[in-house]
């Protein structure tokens, strides 16, 4: 019996026994029964996600491994060296030199909005080694790489891993307790990009650069407290909320195009600012408006829909503003998505779902090439949703290429003062800076955002200035902070001795 099966086999089991015991003690209502069988879906749902992302990983993975010998050599002799190598000092630079120094930096910018502080205690690998499946030289490095290499990577940890760990919580939730947590599992696989720079001196390697070529597989079991007992990450909702944390982290900062760069002279002389993480920037921008939907279907009994549109491309993704009963919705919004290399498929996937106060309704989704959108032209189209019987929706995407918006900021701009312009167009209160969703910030209801290395526009069918109170409201409470200092200044003038002196100093 698989991992899964025992997993859900033992929530069942924990609900069945809640549930004997409100019975046993007279207190058995059907309120009970339904929360028992919403936390029973949300098991499904959680598991059902898992083992759908381990399928894609597999299914890519047996056609990766159907390549030809030629390209990819054996890799027999690597494993047995790592293997050997291992326990002896290969764990302790793994765990002690190269990632307890990298976590803090992922803590500190991906924590929860729910804690002030997360720090390792403490890091073993354990005794088993890392496996790679496959290794290539690929024959055109680019850059400042004088040789790239592509590596399949598994690593299944054994029963001896020990991560310790702490989390602070903030006082206005936690009261400002401290909570410790072990990491006593860990799968990692996938595919990786190692870009070697060669030197004339030691260490004779300048810098390394590495990332996933796609987001990889990652499982990983964290049990609170102590090294036995519930694994914390089956719980639904820290589930779904640990799996999007980690989404986010890999693809915002070790998936191509960004990668990890290791300064190898830095990390050889122990120095701590050895590594940086790179974002490559953008080569064009793809500008979607979502306008309006029409024909939808009802979500309700009322015969209405609260419809909003969420989408993503790439790793970058975006979410309207909810349109509270209608079936026939205007939203007139914009978002402006990155695109980082025209090698990537560079699908745009669309969805539109009704807001519920349980669980969220999907009215249909639509997908999009963007790499045949290009040439700067504006794409204004109604879009027949899938899986679904009714309901249309109406976009328009333009495709900003670099050169083309350098060249328009160029000619809109006599005195040269592009850049300058660009800053303030940015900033205009009729437009939105939108920001993935880290671990550091909360979304509004209404407008959610995740997953993106950098922020992007959204703009508002509107002009008017959200900011325009606070303003106002700033304006007032100096003018009340100026009248304080005057009556102030007047009282101590009156309330000096005869002597002159002040009797306040």
């Amino acid at each position: 019996m698989g991992r899964a099966e025992v997993s859900i086999i033992h929530h069942l089991a924990f609900v069945l026994l809640v549930l004997w015991i409100l019975n046993y003690i007279g207190r058995s209502h059907p309120f009970a029964f339904f929360i028992a069988l919403l936390y029973l879906y949300e098991v499904n749902q959680s598991y059902s996600k898992r083992l759908w992302r381990r399928l894609q990983f597999e299914e890519r993975k047996s056609a990766n491994q159907n390549r030809l010998l030629l390209d990819s050599e054996s890799v027999r002799w690597l494993n047995h060296v790592v293997e050997r190598a291992w326990p002896i000092c290969m764990e302790q630079i793994a765990s002690k030199e190269f990632l307890l120094p990298i976590i803090p930096w992922f803590l500190e910018n991906y924590k929860p909005w729910t804690a002030k502080e997360a720090a390792v205690r403490h890091l073993y690998l354990g005794r088993n080694p890392p496996t790679f499946t496959e290794i290539r030289v690929l024959h055109e490095p680019d850059g400042d790489d004088d040789m790239i290499l592509e590596l399949g990577l598994n690593f299944i940890s054994a029963e001896d891993i020990d991560a310790e760990l702490v989390v602070q919580l903030r006082k206005r939730l936690g009261f400002g307790m401290r909570a410790k947590m072990h990491v006593t599992g860990m799968h990692v696989e996938g595919k990786i990009l190692v870009g070697l720079k060669f030197i004339d001196h030691w260490p004779f390697i300048g810098h390394v650069r590495v990332c996933f070529v796609e987001a990889p597989y990652f499982q990983m079991t964290i049990k609170p407290i102590f090294h036995h007992g519930v694994d914390v990450t089956e719980v639904p909702g820290i589930a779904g909320w640990l799996d999007k944390l980690l989404a986010i982290v890999f693809e915002e900062t070790l998936v191509e195009p960004n990668m990890l760069v290791v300064d190898v002279e830095k990390f050889a002389s122990r120095m701590t600012d050895w590594f940086t993480i790179y974002e490559k920037h953008p080569i064009a921008f793809a500008k979607v408006e979502v306008i309006e939907a029409a024909d939808m279907k009802a979500g309700d009994i009322s015969g209405f829909a609260d419809p909003y549109v969420k989408g993503q491309l790439g790793p970058y993704r975006f979410r309207t503003k909810i349109q509270k009963k209608t079936l026939a919705p205007r939203w007139q919004e914009e978002f402006k998505i990155p695109i980082s290399s025209w090698e990537a498929p560079n699908e745009l996937i669309i969805q539109v779902c009704d807001k519920d106060r349980m669980f969220n309704d999907t009215l249909g989704e639509c997908h999009i090439n963007i790499n045949k959108l290009i040439g700067g032209q504006r794409h204004d189209k109604w879009f027949t949703l899938r899986n679904i019987r009714t309901g249309r929706l109406h976009l328009a995407i333009t495709v900003l290429e670099e050169n083309e918006k350098d060249s328009n900021r160029g000619k809109s701009s006599d005195d040269g003062s592009s850049e300058a312009t660009e800053a303030t167009t940015s900033r205009s209160p009729s437009s939105k800076k939108l920001s993935p969703i880290k671990g550091g910030c909360r979304p509004d209801e209404d407008s959610e955002f995740s997953n993106s290395p950098e922020s992007f526009v959204s703009t508002g069918s509107d002009g008017s200035n959200d900011n325009e109170g606070d303003v106002h409201g700033n304006h007032r409470f100096h003018r009340v902070n100026l009248i304080q200092r005057g009556l102030r200044k007047i009282s101590n003038k009156l309330h000096k001795d005869k002597n002159g002196h002040d009797p306040w100093d």
